[in-house]
């Protein structure tokens, strides 16, 4: 006779207009969930525009064994019943529910008969089907990192503690092999200067060609600029501003606009270091174990993943524009004292007061230390 049937397990995660560094970050309570249930399967559930807009990540980056996406408008689809038979139909044993499902909650596994539902009480729909209610510990910062998500969710999966912040993030999976290249000889730094539009949390391009132009004359190192298609023109205006100040340093400066998401790891992977904005490119670093420099300008997110993230410094004036949180889609709510302009506009400007009047100096402090350092193990999975 065979042993139990391995039990099957979804994860609700239905974001509000979620960017790929958010969909790397649920590899932290997908691993969690594998670790407390080794052989089972498990379906991630997220909205349409994630699983349309990632279906590389999806495919080759995650701990998900399967996505089942969640009908776009939610209850006012006209799919949502079929959705919840199809949750029902999967026999799910146990759903957990990430703190930033927007519509998808614990209400809706318990219609489908899910009889376990892990989730943090936050006083919003849903909360009174919980039949696990997580609890965090106390806050180190002041309000919940990711740590303390992690510590409360392992905790809830009945995993035995304690948890260490170094090993929360999991390895990247790599379902595919690594594309046979040469990797560049001697020191190589991946630059990445933009991020999305809709918020500047941009160090300005003019700083970022003075520290590239430092990094090929004073290194040698060889300097990788990285972004998608649309910056395409941006990282070419930089390449060209950091010729001029390094000349004959052709060879050393490269730009990769528009790669596809497994090539984009590839490069990370091979990386002695990332220098950037908050992305989502310091994510998959950080699971990669690529160390990184992150400059952090109008949000408050980088108190979140400061214990998790080792081999990770960060770069800040810490001014109060950066613990200032808003809800989402009111993004351009967000006032400062210095009343700074919320949408990146182009390379010249403006930029916010917080990442203009951060200096080169410490910048580049930070870079030379992490280079210096012992480069971490890189790790290659395939799960």
């Amino acid at each position: 006779m065979g042993g139990p049937t391995p039990p099957h397990i979804c994860f609700f995660a239905r974001l509000h207009k979620p960017g790929l560094g958010d969909l790397i970050q649920r590899n932290i309570a997908l691993a969690l969930i594998h670790r407390a249930h080794p052989t089972a399967d498990v379906t991630l559930v997220v909205g349409e525009d994630l699983a349309t807009r990632f279906g590389d990540a999806l495919a080759h980056h995650t701990y998900a064994t399967d996505v089942l996406p969640c009908p776009a408008r939610g209850e006012s689809d006209p799919r949502w019943p079929g959705f919840l038979r199809t949750l029902a139909q999967r026999r799910f044993r146990r759903c957990v529910i990430d703190p930033d499902s927007v519509g998808l909650h614990a209400g809706h596994a318990r219609a489908a008969g899910i009889p376990e539902r892990i989730g943090l009480p936050q006083g919003r729909p849903g909360d009174e089907h919980l039949t696990r209610p997580l609890r965090l510990p106390p806050p180190l910062w002041g309000r919940p990192d990711l740590f303390e998500y992690a510590t409360a969710l392992a905790d809830g999966l009945g995993l035995p503690g304690p948890l260490r912040p170094g090993d929360v993030v999991p390895e990247l999976p790599r379902r595919r092999p690594p594309a046979p290249r040469a990797r560049p000889a001697g020191t190589v730094v991946a630059v990445h200067p933009g991020g999305a539009p809709h918020w500047n949390r941009r160090w300005p391009q003019e700083y970022y060609a003075r520290l590239c132009a430092r990094l090929v004359t004073r290194g040698p190192a060889a300097v990788c600029l990285l972004g998608e298609e649309s910056e395409r023109g941006d990282l070419e205006l930089l390449r060209d501003t950091v010729l001029r100040q390094a000349p004959g340093a052709a060879a050393l400066v490269r730009v990769e606009a528009g790669a596809d998401l497994g090539r984009t790891v590839d490069l990370l992977a091979d990386a002695d270091l990332l220098v950037g904005n908050d992305s989502a490119l310091a994510h998959i670093a950080a699971a990669l174990r690529t160390p990184t420099v992150v400059l952090y300008g109008p949000t408050g997110t980088e108190f979140l993943w400061t214990r998790i993230y080792p081999h990770h410094r960060g770069v800040s004036l810490r001014r109060p524009c950066q613990n200032l949180l808003h809800a989402p889609g009111r993004l351009a709510d967000r006032r400062c004292e210095h009343d700074c302009v919320v949408a990146y506009r182009g390379p010249a400007g403006p930029y916010p007061r917080c990442l203009t009047e951060l200096p080169m100096e410490r910048v580049w402090s930070a870079v030379t230390a992490q280079l210096a350092s012992p480069r971490p193990a890189t790790i290659r999975s395939t799960p």
